[in-house]
C-alpha cells in the first residue's frame, strides 16, 4: 500500500513541478532550473520517506513548519521536511501561464495509532505512530511518578489487612504518573455510617501472600493464594515472584465507588494486558464455602467482567473466569488480554458468578481478586 501511495505521490511532485515552471517563464530559465533543483531536492525526501517506512520505522511527531512544510520525525532514522510546491506564476515576454497547484501535503490527522498524510490529489499515505510498552508493576523501584518516595507503593499497604489506618481510616489514591499514568481509588471510611473504605470497593495496594484456605476470612481480603504455602509471607508473591501487586474489590449493590483503571491525564490509551490470579478469601468461600455462601456447584462459575470507557461511552467487554467447575479455580498469575476494549480513559471492574452463588441481596461469594503487571501502549508524542 504504502510503495503505490507514494508512486502516486512522486508522480505528483514531478507534474506540478515542472509543469508550474514551464509555464512561469518561456525565455527565463533560471526559474526552471531553481525549480528542477527544489524538485530533486523533493524526491530525495519522498526517497528518505519510503526507506525508513522500509526499515519499519515508525513517526514520533509530525510538525508543521510557518513555510508550509511538514517535518516528519522518525524513531530511527531522525527527521525529513516535505515542502510544498509553489503556484505558477505569469510568465514574461509570452502569453500568461496557468496558475500551478500546490504540490505534497496538505493536510495531516494524527489518529489512535497512526499518522494520515494527505495529498492534494487526495493520496493519502497511512504511517505507523511510535509506541512503547509501559508497566505498572506497583514495586516501588520502578515508581518514576512526581512524589519524591522511596518506598511509593509500599507505604500504602495498610496493615493490618482488615479494619487499619488506610482502607478503613483516610483512604488510598494512588497514580502511576509519568509511566502508565494509570491510577486508583479507595475513598474515605466514614464510622458513623459505616460506609466508604474498602468496603465501600476499590483497588488496594498489597504484599500479602497465603496458602491456608480455612482460615481465610474476611480480615485476610488483601492476601493472594500461594499453593502450598502455609505461613504468610510478605515478598515474592507478586507476578515473576515481584513483592508488590493490588487487589480489587467489587462492593456492588452497598458499594460507593466501583473499582476502577483510570488514566489520570484523560488521554485514552490501550491497556494490553493484565496478570490476574484469586485472593484466599475469595477462594475459600468458593472452594470450600463460608457461612454466607455452600461451596460453587459442579458447574458453577465465578468470573470478572472489565468494561471499558471513554467519557460515558462504553468502548467494550472483556472477561476472565477466576473459576469454571469444581476443578478449574486460577491459582496462579495468569495472563489476561484487556486489548479488544480499545483505547480508554477508564475501566471498570466487576465480578459476576453462576446463580448458586446469589443470595437475597446479591451476590455472597466475597467480589475480591488480584492484579498486577498491567500492560500500557503509551505514544510518547
Amino acid at each position: 500500500m504504502f510503495k503505490l501511495s507514494f508512486r502516486k505521490v512522486c508522480g505528483l511532485f514531478l507534474i506540478l513541478f515542472v509543469t508550474g515552471s514551464l509555464v512561469a517563464g518561456c525565455y527565463d530559465d533560471s526559474e526552471l532550473r531553481a525549480s528542477i533543483e527544489d524538485l530533486k531536492t523533493q524526491l530525495g525526501q519522498l526517497t528518505k520517506l519510503v526507506n525508513n517506512l522500509q526499515s519499519d520505522d515508525s513517526v514520533t511527531g509530525v510538525t508543521q513548519n510557518p513555510d508550509g512544510s511538514y517535518t516528519i520525525n522518525f524513531k530511527k532514522s531522525g527527521s525529513v521536511t516535505i515542502k510544498n510546491g509553489k503556484d505558477g506564476q505569469n510568465g514574461q515576454n509570452g502569453q500568461d501561464g496557468q496558475d500551478g497547484q500546490d504540490g505534497s501535503i496538505v493536510n495531516v490527522v494524527k489518529g489512535p495509532d497512526t499518522y494520515t498524510f494527505i495529498f492534494n490529489d487526495g493520496t493519502t499515505v497511512i504511517l505507523p505512530r511510535y509506541s512503547e510498552i509501559r508497566v505498572l508493576t506497583f514495586e516501588d523501584g520502578d515508581y518514576v511518578g512526581p512524589i519524591k518516595m522511596a518506598n511509593y507503593w509500599s507505604s500504602k499497604i495498610d496493615e493490618p489487612q482488615y479494619g487499619g489506618p488506610i482502607l478503613y481510616g483516610d483512604g488510598c489514591r494512588w497514580e502511576d504518573e509519568y509511566n502508565t499514568y494509570l491510577c486508583g481509588l479507595v475513598t474515605p471510611y466514614d464510622a458513623d455510617t459505616w460506609s466508604g473504605g474498602f468496603s465501600g470497593g476499590g483497588i488496594a495496594i498489597s504484599n500479602y501472600g497465603g496458602g491456608n484456605l480455612k482460615e481465610a476470612g474476611y480480615k485476610v481480603q488483601l492476601e493472594r493464594y500461594v499453593p502450598g504455602l502455609e505461613n504468610e509471607v510478605r515478598m515474592g508473591v507478586g507476578n515473576n515472584a515481584s513483592d508488590n501487586f493490588a487487589v480489587v474489590y467489587d462492593g456492588g449493590a452497598w458499594g460507593n465507588n466501583p473499582p476502577a483503571l483510570t488514566m489520570k491525564d484523560g488521554e485514552p490509551r490501550v491497556i494490553l494486558s493484565a496478570f490476574i490470579t484469586n485472593t484466599s478469601y475469595t477462594l475459600n468461600s468458593l472452594v470450600n464455602g463460608d457461612g454466607y455462601n455452600p461451596p460453587m456447584a459442579k458447574d458453577g462459575f465465578f468470573k470478572i467482567v472489565a468494561t471499558g470507557y471513554v467519557g460515558e461511552e462504553e468502548t467494550g467487554t472483556a472477561e476472565f473466569f477466576l473459576a469454571r467447575g469444581e476443578l478449574n479455580f486460577v491459582t496462579t498469575w495468569t495472563k489476561w488480554d484487556l486489548s479488544g476494549l480499545g483505547a480508554v480513559d477508564k475501566v471498570v471492574f466487576s465480578l459476576v458468578g453462576s446463580k448458586d452463588q446469589y443470595g437475597t441481596y446479591g451476590l455472597n461469594t466475597p467480589a475480591y481478586f488480584a492484579i498486577d503487571d498491567i500492560s500500557v501502549r503509551y505514544y510518547p508524542d
